[in-house]
């Protein structure tokens, strides 16, 4: 029964305070725009008697505390400098005192309204703006303002939800934006003020974006090259042409307009793309590489080197002005060039004519330019000559001069240990020797073999650890 009489009396109470023209009503609250942290209450009084007062309320732990008591009767604005409207919202009421009159009732409570940061969306060139909910009393609609810096406020949309997206918005333009909750009872909440630049796209100057030098380590490959920083694009993608999304991003805030990749797949085509909004562009009148990639074929005397083009279009063709230079290095030796200015991508080469007959191991390498000052590099190949040892099948010691001694004929080894035997058909010895310079001259014991077949042992130890046998037999013949 208390109870319903408080309730009755407190109705009572609200509704003299209603009817009334002597009490303050919250006509708005709104958020600083110079600090997020303050709050401004306005009130407005249709009566202005003697003695009044005013006092406002904060709503804090389920219920009002003072926040300042005893504002004059001229005053009709106050402002919170301990409020945090971007943790909370900040609840208000406002009470009128009047002498001789003890009521001192509470006006409706009134709150804030906070316009958080946006999403922008630059390839559409829109701004969904979100803000938090006015709680606890009905919202006829929110009113989103916007304006150019410099320029007034105009109407950029009203919803009754917590977002709006408006694409009425200029390219790289300054914007200001604020929300505006206006209640069923006709009172107002005014949020922060949030900045926005629109996006305005800088073109990418093609002449700064390209990979101008290419390494192959190996089948590890190295790119360098630049992109153009000046540009707000979304960023570049660097990587195989075939599985460029495997590829490494470069966005616009990269620290050097110069750059140093790696990647791992020496057989792909490599460029740069720009991410944009529509997807992604190639761009770069000469910014596709294909790491060179050296290949070796090789006998006894001779090597042939094949390549590809490296410093390619962007079809991907090879270019007329792709100049190729050859470089060797032989056993411990330093490297040097054995061919320069080459437009084709095959070469042969006598082994004999590069380095010494015992010469056995061979580095080779190519390197590439362009008239673009584009450089490619190759990696290494390495061969290892394969040594050659023969032996005839007869011989004719007539001491005419032509062929009349017998044995191995050696190109491309260095021989360190050697035996070599002839035997008769009856298995006895006829001939032995230590070195490959003492040959065989169809003599025995001073005197000249039989015409007929003799067998032959060989057996030799090369300079690069290689041992050589040889079984077989030989004809002398006597013309």
């Amino acid at each position: 029964m208390r109870r319903l009489l408080a309730i009755l009396l407190l109705l009572a109470a609200n509704q003299a305070f209603a009817q009334s023209g002597r009490y303050a009503e919250i006509s708005s609250v709104s958020i600083d725009t110079m600090s997020e942290r303050r709050v401004t209450i306005k009130w407005d009084v249709a009566e202005v008697v003697n003695g009044q007062s005013f006092a406002v309320y904060h709503w804090e732990n389920d219920k009002w505390v003072l926040v300042v008591d005893s504002l004059p009767a001229n005053m009709r604005e106050y402002q919170d400098v301990k409020a945090h409207p971007f943790e909370h919202a900040e609840r208000y009421a406002v009470s009128t005192s009047i002498a001789g009159d003890h009521n001192a009732p509470l006006s409706d409570a009134h709150q804030t309204v906070f316009l958080r940061s946006g999403d922008y969306d630059k390839c559409y060139n829109s701004l969904t703006l979100n803000w938090s909910a006015y709680v606890g009393t009905d919202v006829a609609s929110y009113t989103v303002l916007g304006r150019k810096i410099g320029q007034p406020y105009s109407y950029f949309g009203s919803t009754a939800d917590t977002t709006l997206t408006t694409t009425e918005l200029e390219e790289g333009t300054d914007y200001n934006f604020m929300v505006v909750a206006t209640l069923q009872n006709g009172l107002k909440s005014l949020s922060n003020i949030i900045s926005y630049t629109t996006f305005k796209y800088i073109q990418v100057r093609r002449e700064l974006v390209s990979i101008d030098t290419v390494f192959n380590h190996q089948g590890k490959i190295e790119l360098r090259g630049q992109i153009d920083t000046a540009t707000n694009i979304n960023g570049y993608v660097i990587g195989g042409w075939d599985n460029y999304e495997g590829g490494i991003i470069l966005v616009p805030n990269y620290t050097s307009n110069r750059f140093f990749l790696e990647f791992d797949n020496a057989d792909d085509i490599y460029g740069i793309f720009i991410i944009n909004c529509s997807g992604i562009i190639r761009v770069g009148n000469f910014s596709n590489v294909k790491p060179l990639a050296i290949e070796a074929d090789a006998d006894a005397e001779t090597v042939q080197l094949d390549w590809n083009y490296s410093l390619i279009d962007i079809y991907e063709n090879p270019k007329d002005d792709e100049r190729f230079t050859v470089f060797c290095a032989v056993d411990d030796g330093a490297e040097s060039i054995i061919a320069t200015n080459l437009t084709d991508t095959i070469i042969k080469l006598n082994f004999n004519e590069i380095a010494s007959e015992i010469a056995q191991i061979f580095y080779f390498r190519v390197e590439s330019t362009d008239d673009d000052n584009r450089f490619s590099q190759s990696n290494t190949v390495c061969i290892q000559r394969r040594p050659d040892l023969w032996l005839p099948t007869a011989f004719t010691p007539n001491g005419d001069g032509l062929n009349d001694d017998f044995g191995p004929v050696v190109k491309s080894a260095q021989i360190v240990d050697f035996e070599f035997i002839i035997y008769d058909r009856y298995g006895g010895r006829v001939f032995v020797s230590s070195s490959p310079d003492n040959r065989w001259d169809g003599t025995h014991s001073g005197k000249q073999v039989a015409e007929g077949g003799y067998l032959y042992y060989l057996k030799a130890k090369l300079q690069n650890g290689q041992t050589i046998e040889r079984k077989g037999s030989v004809n002398v013949v006597y013309p």
